[in-house]
C-alpha cells in the first residue's frame, strides 16, 4: 500500500501539470496567430514569359475565421510591355480588366501567413493594332471580349505589425490554364501565371 501511494503521489502531479498545460497552450496559441480581420494588398508583378505582361492589382482579404478567409482579387494587365511594335505591326492599346472574388483557407505561423484561394469572376480584354508596312496600305484592327475567368491563387504574407511583405502567385483554370502537357507547350503555359509582390497593410 506504501508503494501505490508513493507511486500516486508523482503520477497525480504529472497529471496536473498536464491539465494546466493543456488550459494555456490555445490562449497562447490564438494571441499569437489571431487572424487579422482585413487587409489590403496592392502589387505590381508580371506575366513572366514570353511576352512580359504588366500586371498591376489589389487583393482585399477578410479572414472571417481562423481557417477561412474571404477574397476580393482586381487586376490591370498591361500585355506585351516590350513588344508594341514588331513586325511592322503598331500596338495602339493592348490590356486586360479582371475582378475576381472567392474562398481561402489560411496557414498561420509566428511571422507570416500562407493562403491558399479559388477565384472566380470576369475578364475584359481589349487590344487595337495597326499594320503600318510601307508595302501595305495602313490597316487598324480592335478587337474586345468579355469572358469568365477561374484560378487558385497562393498569397503570402511576411510581417506581424500593421505592415507586411506580400507575394502571391495567380494560375488560371479557365481558360487554357495549359496548352499541352509536353515539353515543347511549356512557353504557352508559363505565360499565364502571375507573379506579384507588394506591401499590405492590416486594417483591423
Amino acid at each position: 500500500m506504501k508503494i501505490a501511494k508513493f507511486l500516486f503521489i508523482p503520477f497525480f502531479l504529472l497529471k496536473l501539470s498536464s491539465l494546466l498545460a493543456q488550459h494555456d497552450v490555445p490562449a497562447n496559441i490564438y494571441e499569437e496567430f489571431h487572424p487579422q480581420n482585413l487587409t489590403i494588398s496592392p502589387a505590381i508583378g508580371l506575366n513572366p514569359w514570353p511576352t512580359s505582361d504588366l500586371v498591376i492589382s489589389n487583393l482585399v482579404q477578410w479572414d472571417i475565421k481562423k481557417r477561412l478567409s474571404l477574397v476580393s482579387y482586381t487586376a490591370y494587365t498591361y500585355n506585351t510591355v516590350f513588344l508594341r511594335d514588331f513586325n511592322h505591326i503598331k500596338t495602339d492599346y493592348n490590356y486586360s480588366l479582371s475582378q475576381k472574388i472567392g474562398v481561402g483557407t489560411t496557414l498561420f505561423t509566428k511571422r507570416a501567413s500562407h493562403t491558399f484561394s479559388l477565384l472566380g469572376g470576369i475578364k475584359y480584354n481589349s487590344f487595337k493594332e495597326t499594320l503600318e508596312n510601307p508595302d501595305f496600305e495602313k490597316v487598324t484592327a480592335s478587337v474586345s471580349t468579355v469572358s469568365p475567368d477561374f484560378g487558385g491563387m497562393y498569397h503570402l504574407q511576411v510581417g506581424k505589425n500593421k505592415y507586411f511583405f506580400s507575394y502571391r502567385m495567380y494560375l488560371p483554370l479557365y481558360p487554357y490554364p495549359t496548352q499541352r502537357l509536353d515539353i515543347t507547350a511549356i512557353d504557352g503555359n508559363i505565360a499565364n501565371v502571375s507573379l506579384e509582390f507588394g506591401l499590405g497593410v492590416r486594417l483591423k
